[in-house]
């Protein structure tokens, strides 16, 4: 996967490089921070998924059938279209708003978590709210928010310093992570305050998922899928899946910008539905492998 992933960061800096004139600018002002965005937003995606999958111990969500995706989306839309100048710091915008979702969510979804299935309604219900008001928002204010042909140095630096914060309180909490391996109740058994930590690992995963959709827009059930895949494929535990699921979420969102940057260049598709068209099969090679464990 490694070797993969480097396959395609040197296509993604070098293809279509030559024939342009001003191929420095080209490359240092749009290709090198695309890259590194794309790098941190695969990162973001995969690892969000596994953390909030964890701590809610649901194995098939994720932060788009919750509403933070969508959330993020909808705050950054409604003051880009306020006030222009805040594109300029979308990333942290987003990553606030993620954390106001999940503020939301812990005040009423979550305490769900003992109904499954009302719990992902409910989840489902707020992202579908927060999409429509986004699309009845942007449908005739020219918004171009999404996309990652328009990243920034700027844009790719809040994602860094989000990513540094989010590592600072995986320092803090990190020892925690394989509790939420163990069925619920033998935690209680050992005195294990769950709430405190899935706490620290939920503002985690939405802040980094909040930051990284405000630029990608939401992939619904994307981290689900990528996270099912390592777990099917590996059949490693919960803390062990970490780096494998971290460097195959870079992988596949690499695979999907790069066609979406350069399958028609230079008209640019964009990536987060590309990733949805590339998931889509493996969505379906999964749904056939849990009907025939059943």
């Amino acid at each position: 996967m490694i070797a993969a992933c480097l396959l395609l960061i040197i296509l993604q800096l070098s293809l279509h490089l030559n024939s342009a004139g001003d191929w420095q600018l080209i490359f240092w002002q749009l290709r090198l921070p695309r890259l590194l965005f794309v790098l941190g937003t695969g990162l973001c995606l995969g690892l969000s998924t596994l953390l909030l999958a964890a701590t809610l111990r649901q194995p098939y969500i994720d932060g788009s059938m919750l509403g933070i995706a969508n959330g993020a989306e909808l705050l950054v839309a409604l003051l880009v279209i306020l006030n222009a100048n805040i594109l300029t710091y979308r990333v942290l915008v987003g990553a606030l708003a993620g954390v106001v979702c999940l503020g939301l969510l812990r005040a009423s979804v979550f305490k769900l978590k003992t109904r499954p299935l009302f719990m992902i309604i409910g989840g489902f219900c707020l992202a579908m709210f927060f999409n429509a008001l986004t699309v009845i928002l942007t449908s005739n204010s020219g918004w171009t928010g999404k996309s990652m042909g328009n990243v920034t140095w700027t844009d790719v630096i809040w994602l860094l310093i989000i990513l540094v914060a989010g590592c600072f309180l995986w320092i803090l909490a990190g020892q925690y992570l394989q509790y939420f391996a163990l069925p619920e109740i033998q935690t209680r058994q050992l005195g294990f305050n769950e709430d405190r930590a899935a706490l620290i690992f939920q503002l985690i995963a939405a802040l980094w998922l909040g930051a990284a959709t405000a630029v990608l827009g939401t992939a619904f059930f994307a981290g689900v899928v990528l996270n099912q895949l390592i777990k099917e494929l590996t059949k490693l535990g919960l803390v062990a899946r970490l780096p494998f699921v971290g460097i195959f979420s870079i992988l596949v969102v690499l695979v999907a910008d790069t066609l979406g940057h350069f399958a028609f260049y230079p008209t640019e598709l964009p990536t987060n539905a590309v990733l949805l068209l590339l998931l889509a099969p493996a969505f379906v090679f999964l749904i056939v492998r849990w009907s025939r464990a059943v």
